[in-house]
């Protein structure tokens, strides 16, 4: 029967339930529809910002390597899982969930976390956090200064955080930080790291790999990193797997070639076109060009030849050429810095083995508008020593002031760098060697020379040799250590910077 009513029989007759209330309907309360969509809407807008949710990893390296535990976000703010630290770390621990706090036990120091506060307790003693501690599907959740902040105070060994945030190394003071960056000459990209560390170099197709082993090493701005146009992306892959730095390279017929200049703590990566491969037209605009001379002077290197173990040649007992080269590059240091107001930096400050690898990279590095080299002659005997300068002999020197030959680089090769800048050498020669003949030779007609020398081939700045003296003549073994002849030698040098720079800066 339609519509009856359900009967309740009792003793001494019948009752009949209430009739159901009026099933609800929107069709007919457009006030209700539009509370209920609302409401809908802000539950979608809202559910993100409250449940966690996976957004990466946190990197922990250890001595024997390296574990990963989950990064949480909750809205903006990330989360480590305390829990999954501490077992990594091996440190004991109790919980209770009902009284809503985690303790930490390292030694006689107890930390402690309590749900809800934005602070963990070292003992006694407060310790600010930036987020309030958090548990989720039982799990503790911390902000990763809590690292820093409070955990690294109750360890045996230092932790130490990178500057990104996303890695801990344990036993380590602190992580190795690399700047990619640009570098001269034109198209050559610099990977500087601050610290000494080694990496396996690895050519994987269009990619060169960097592997750090069990190194902590952090990229420095890794969003900012400026590149050349060849090529197309610079990473750090961090994981359990892998450690590395991957360039990837913007075309398949590039290939690559690694520099390491260990002393700086530099790999200089070059890049040019594999053998019968053409570059597209305008796949990366123009050629780079070697740096452009600079119209106003604002840096000078001053190199001291040989160094350390190299010594050089030996102008008497225990005197040796590198001694003789520093003291005098010291004297010119000052000198040119008080005649000609700019910043002059030594090569080698002090009495050290440098590879001349390292004494071009940071010349060509820090863009020097010049570039001076200071040796002792070692000719065949001869009653007076004179004194010369020597400019780098290429190939074709008489067209050197031409572009290099292959069209196919990407960039000018470091060894072929000085060639822009060779006319300008020989024009600096000119003044040092006329110096050098009033002031050290004697008055003599004597013109500068040219010879095929590695340190200054591949300078992108005009860049001399000078040869003071000679330590086979007993005159210039005599005088070679005293400060009047080294203060005559650095004034000479300096009157003809003086007038060079009269005729190469253009104020």
């Amino acid at each position: 029967m339609k519509n009856q009513q359900p009967t309740l029989f009792q003793q001494g007759g019948e009752v009949r339930l209430p009739p159901p209330p009026a099933k609800f309907s929107t069709r007919n309360d457009p006030f209700r529809l539009v509370t209920k969509t609302l409401g809908l809407i802000l539950c979608i807008v809202t559910l993100p910002e409250i449940l966690p949710a996976g957004a990466g990893e946190f990197l922990v390296f250890q001595r024997q390597g390296r574990k990963a535990i989950p990064r949480i976000m909750i809205g903006q703010q990330a989360y480590l899982p305390v829990t999954d630290l501490l077992h990594v770390l091996d440190l004991p621990y109790s919980e209770s969930a009902s009284a809503g706090f985690v303790q930490i036990v390292a030694g006689k120091n107890r930390l402690k976390l309590t749900k809800g506060q934005s602070q963990a307790m070292l003992n006694e003693t407060s310790i600010p956090l930036s987020a309030p501690v958090v548990v989720f599907n039982n799990q503790w959740l911390a902000p990763p200064d809590f690292v820093s902040r409070a955990l690294g105070r109750v360890l045996s060994e230092k932790i130490a955080v990178a500057p990104s945030g996303n890695a801990f190394a344990v036993g380590e003071t602190g992580f190795a930080r690399l700047n990619v960056r640009l570098a001269e000459p034109a198209g050559t990209l610099s990977v500087q790291a601050s610290t000494s560390i080694a990496a396996e170099i690895r050519h994987e197709g269009s990619r060169v790999v960097f592997a750090f082993g069990n190194a902590p090493v952090d990229l420095v701005g890794q969003d900012t990193v400026q590149k050349p146009d060849w090529i197309r992306s610079v990473d750090l892959h961090q994981t359990e797997a892998a450690n590395q730095l991957v360039i990837e390279l913007a075309d398949k017929t590039l290939t690559a070639k690694v520099t390491h200049l260990a002393s700086q703590n530099i790999y200089l990566v070059e890049a040019s076109r594999q053998a019968g491969t053409e570059p597209k037209a305008g796949a990366f605009g123009e050629l780079p060009r070697p740096m452009a001379e600079a119209w106003k002077w604002r840096h000078i290197t001053v190199d001291a030849g040989h160094g350390g173990q190299d010594r050089g040649v030996a102008i008497r007992e225990s005197l040796f050429e590198k001694d003789v080269a520093l003291a005098i590059a010291r004297k010119l240091r000052w000198a040119l810095e008080n005649r000609l107001g700019v910043s002059v930096v030594l090569s080698r400050p002090e009495d050290q083995l440098l590879r001349l690898e390292d004494r071009v990279a940071a010349a060509n590095l820090a863009r020097s508008n010049l570039f001076i080299s200071i040796h002792t002659g070692n000719g065949a005997a001869s009653p007076a020593a004179y004194s010369y300068a020597y400019t780098a002999q290429l190939s074709n020197d008489e067209g050197s002031s031409r572009e290099p030959k292959s069209a196919r680089s990407l960039f000018v090769p470091w060894g072929e760098a000085q060639r822009s800048s060779l006319v300008w050498s020989q024009r600096l020669a000119e003044c040092l060697q006329a110096e050098m003949n009033r002031a050290l030779n004697g008055g003599e007609s004597l013109a500068f020379r040219r010879s095929p020398l590695k340190v200054l081939s591949a300078l992108a700045m005009p860049a001399v040799l000078v040869e003071i003296g000679n330590a086979r003549v007993s005159d210039f073994q005599a005088k070679a250590e005293s400060d009047q002849f080294q203060n005559l030698v650095a004034a000479t040098l300096v009157a003809a910077v003086e007038k060079f720079r009269a005729l190469h800066e253009r104020p």
